[in-house]
């Protein structure tokens, strides 16, 4: 049974800055799109290796996955399996300043198709990364 509600509140705001006052062109909301999970990982600053790491999944097949690079010196790239396909990766490039890198989201509200079996990060020296998967 859920125990664990995991809501995406977020939207898309996109504004023509060689205009003054910058009109916004596209305003989207994703419309709190929910999972009902019943187990989750969080570590707010998941420490990369110089080379992979695996993130240990609170399941078998995750449902959300959350990474966002926290560093400004190096890249961190996300290799993930979907469930039934091969495995992937993309790179989440560093930020200007600290906080600000790259981050990969899958969100999928309902457990009938699709999820995550595996999950690691990829650097070439100790990084920071925030990381949620959820069940």
């Amino acid at each position: 049974m859920a125990n664990i509600s995991i809501i995406l509140q977020a939207q898309w705001v996109i504004t023509d800055t060689t205009l003054a006052p910058s009109p916004q062109i596209i305003q989207r909301s994703l419309n709190n799109a929910t999972l009902l999970a019943t187990n989750s990982f969080y570590d707010p600053f998941f420490q990369t290796i110089n080379g992979t790491k695996t993130v240990n999944l609170p399941g078998a097949t995750v449902w959300c996955v959350y990474v966002r690079n926290l560093s400004n010196t190096g890249p961190i790239t996300v290799n993930y399996t979907p469930q039934g396909g091969a495995s992937t990766s993309i790179v989440l490039i560093q930020g200007a300043t600290p906080g600000n890198g790259g981050l990969f989201i899958y969100h999928q509200p309902a457990e009938t198709s699709g999820g995550i079996t595996a999950l690691s990060l990829t650097a070439a020296a100790v990084l920071s990364a925030c990381v949620l998967a959820a069940v």
